[in-house]
Formats: structure tokens, C-alpha cells, sequence
């Protein structure tokens, strides 16, 4: 019994020095496509969204995302040359995220799941070698992310993040050496709202 009591108590005081934050997050960076028969460039894709972190110990976060990530492959800024092929992929991304903060530093890393919002492909100066109704994109997109950032005031932060998606986004296409895959690299600003949740004492009175 005193040792239940002991380690409900111990529970209680760590539980009562647990941190919580919330924030919302916006971001930017090249994406690419792996395994694809034409003629590829990175495109410039923009992300955005909320992310709530929980406190594990004195080290380690853990990091729950909801973001709408555009990714794919691009013509980019500049007029695209004969052949040149664009796949524009929307996706509504959940990113649990682990993270090792040392000072105002951190290293994180973790796996995403994402659902397939809308997609568009095209390709300058010609057709698609291929049947798009033989070779569909995958509604769903599971991905694992690694990156590193640092914490610019109280309230901002700043993270560079690889992501590459670790299921194909679509089954190997014709004169393909492999399966559709994404990648990437994306730099985001996090705006940081701190909540801090403590127990606080049962206030009894006497008769």
C-alpha cells in the first residue's frame, strides 16, 4: 500500500511539471519525385498548418502535426523545355514527430501519414507515355522525416526538415528503374503559443 501511494505521488509530481505547447507553423522548400521515365526538375512547394508538442522528459518532445504539403515535381520559375514533365501532388499530411532538444537547439525525426487531396500532371510539348488511368496515384502517402532547428525567441523557432515517402506514390511506370517515391527538403517558422498544465492542491475545509 505505502508503495502504491509513493508512486501515485511521484506520478502526480511529474505529471504536474508536464509542458504543452501549440503553434501553427508555415514553411517552404524543393520537392522532387524518384523513379519517374521523364524529364524532371524540383519544384518550389509551400506548406502550412498546426502542430501541438508534448513535454516527454527533460530532453525529449514528442510532435503531432496537421499540415497541408504541396509536393511532386515542377517546371519551375522559368519557361520549361521541350519534354519537361510536372506532377503536382496536395496533400493533407500528419507528421508524430520525435525530438532531442539540447540548449536552444533540436533534432528530430518520425513518420508522417497523408491522404491525397488533389493531383494534376502534364508534360511540355507532348503526351504522357503512359495510360494515367492504368497507373493512378495513391490515395494515401506514408513518408519519414529528419531534420534539425533552433529556437530564435520564446514564441519563433526555425527547422530545416528532409522528408522522403517510404511507400511508392505510384506502382513502377513504363521505362521506370523503380516505383514513383518523394523527396524533398523544406525550411519552416514556427510561432509558439506555451500552455502550462499544473495540479494544484484539493482545497478542504474543517467543520
Amino acid at each position: 500500500m505505502a508503495l502504491s501511494l509513493l508512486s501515485l505521488e511521484t506520478w502526480s509530481q511529474s505529471s504536474s511539471h508536464t509542458h504543452y505547447a501549440i503553434g501553427f507553423k508555415l514553411g517552404s522548400g524543393m520537392q522532387t519525385v524518384t523513379g519517374s521515365a521523364l524529364s524532371t526538375i524540383p519544384r518550389l512547394a509551400f506548406c502550412g498548418g498546426l502542430w501541438l508538442q508534448l513535454k516527454l522528459s527533460q530532453r525529449w518532445f514528442m510532435q503531432a502535426e496537421l499540415m497541408n504539403c504541396a509536393k511532386g515535381t515542377g517546371l519551375g520559375l522559368h519557361q520549361a523545355r521541350y519534354g519537361e514533365y510536372w506532377l503536382n501532388l496536395n496533400y493533407l499530411e500528419l507528421p508524430l514527430l520525435f525530438q532531442w532538444h539540447q540548449r536552444k537547439g533540436f533534432v528530430e525525426f518520425g513518420p508522417s501519414a497523408a491522404a491525397l487531396i488533389n493531383s494534376g500532371e502534364y508534360i511540355k510539348g507532348g503526351a504522357l507515355p503512359y495510360a494515367v488511368d492504368k497507373y493512378p496515384l495513391n490515395k494515401r502517402d506514408f513518408s519519414f522525416h529528419f531534420g534539425v532547428g533552433c529556437q530564435l525567441t520564446e514564441k519563433w523557432s526555425v527547422g530545416v526538415r528532409l522528408n522522403h515517402s517510404i511507400v511508392p506514390v505510384r506502382a513502377q511506370l513504363p521505362a521506370a528503374n523503380h516505383s514513383l517515391y518523394t523527396r524533398g527538403i523544406s525550411i519552416h517558422f514556427l510561432r509558439q503559443i506555451k500552455l502550462m498544465f499544473k495540479s494544484h492542491p484539493s482545497v478542504t475545509t474543517e467543520a
